[in-house]
């Protein structure tokens, strides 16, 4: 954990970058705080407020495509000054924004393209520690991204009626793009040793692209499901406002804990024997959440699919670096990553579906499909 020869950032430095980077644009999933009154406040239509979030997370996606050629080229210093101006951007021009699209250019466009440039970066940043510790570096660093927006979900109900929402989001400019700035000062500033390398990498045997793709698509599919859908779960089985509540705090919190978990526990255990017990516990959970017939049982189930979420988004950046190397892993991952996006997308329109399929016991089970399809990629890992 110490400073390597020959000049490099040691492990802790690494990580703490990637934390820190990420700990800041995480803010994004906490949109849905102040989403209702921007879109009230400048004059958009009601239900835009999820649809410049989901347009976010295509941008995000898509930039993340690029994060590998552009880590080639100027590093990962000069890419996280990159994100901290965008983030900055964002969010400074959503806080003093009137027109009906502003949300749309800040949030969505500048805000999206500032978390797919930090993640990809804090990711690549992880997947440079030794593999004996690569599983707690990639379980801190996605772990950190979860964080932020708990941290804003405590902090914003006693800001956002005090201040207003133009001066809590002013106020979070400044602070993401000083914390990301922090995260570029303690990141590699060079590019030229790896663009050299990087000339000289085997290319990537498909199959194992097509394999992550798989497993990470079909073992977060059913978690975002679930997120998309936790409330009204709770609530068809008697809950009340408190307890639904808590069905969505249970859920995150397990996202959480799982994330910081999973990968301490693969550094012991192998990556690929801690995903095969995230989908297994995936499948517990969705189970238990098909046939529950009391709260107690539902909070529990949502508790368990939220660990194995978590576990998957921080198992399966490990993996890939583990089996493509550090130096492949930003370009593969941005193709791994889409699978992400993908359910993501798809996940409301699924669990909006739920009562069409007969219920949401019998949609539930329908996500038996994807993790079926995990199971298979991770089995074609194991024998390649």
């Amino acid at each position: 954990m110490t400073r390597p020869p020959g000049g490099r950032p040691g492990t802790v430095r690494l990580v703490a970058a990637g934390v820190v980077a990420d700990l800041a644009v995480g803010t994004l999933f906490a949109w849905s705080l102040v989403a209702p009154d921007v879109v009230a406040d400048v004059g958009a239509p009601r239900g835009s407020g999820p649809a410049v979030f989901a347009f976010a997370l295509v941008v995000f996606t898509v930039v993340l495509l690029g994060v590998g050629r552009l880590l080639a080229r100027v590093g990962p210093r000069r890419l996280l000054v990159g994100a901290g101006l965008a983030a900055g951007a964002g969010l400074g021009l959503t806080a003093a924004g009137e027109d009906p699209g502003t949300p749309w250019v800040g949030i969505g466009l500048l805000f999206g393209a500032a978390n797919g440039l930090a993640y990809g970066v804090a990711v690549a940043l992880a997947a440079r520690v030794p593999a004996a510790h690569r599983g707690t570096a990639s379980g801190l660093v996605v772990g950190a991204y979860a964080a932020g927006p708990v941290g804003l979900g405590l902090v914003a109900p006693h800001v956002l009626p005090a201040v207003g929402w133009r001066t809590s989001l002013a106020v979070l400019a400044g602070l993401v793009a000083g914390l990301v700035g922090l995260a570029a000062a303690l990141a590699p500033g060079g590019a030229g040793e790896q663009r050299r390398r990087d000339r000289a990498e085997e290319p990537v045997p498909r199959t194992t692209v097509a394999a992550l793709w798989v497993l990470f698509a079909g073992g977060a599919a059913p978690g975002l499901v679930v997120f998309a859908a936790a409330a009204p779960l709770a609530a068809a089985r008697g809950a009340g406002p408190a307890a639904a509540g808590a069905a969505v705090s249970l859920l995150a919190a397990g996202n959480l804990v799982g994330r910081l978990g999973a990968g301490w526990w693969s550094d012991r255990v192998g990556r690929l024997p801690a995903l095969a017990a995230a989908l297994a516990a995936t499948a517990v959970g969705v189970v238990g959440l098909a046939v529950a017939s009391t709260p107690a049982v539902v909070l529990t189930g949502l508790l368990v699919v939220g660990l194995a979420y978590g576990a998957t988004c921080a198992l399966v950046p490990a993996a890939t670096a583990d089996r493509v190397g550090a130096r492949a892993f930003p370009a593969v991952y941005g193709r791994v990553f889409t699978a992400w996006g993908c359910a993501g997308l798809l996940a409301p329109l699924l669990g909006g579906r739920m009562a069409d399929a007969g219920g949401p016991p019998v949609g539930l089970l329908l996500l038996a499909v994807p993790l079926a399809l995990a199971a298979i990629a991770l089995a074609v890992l194991a024998r390649r």
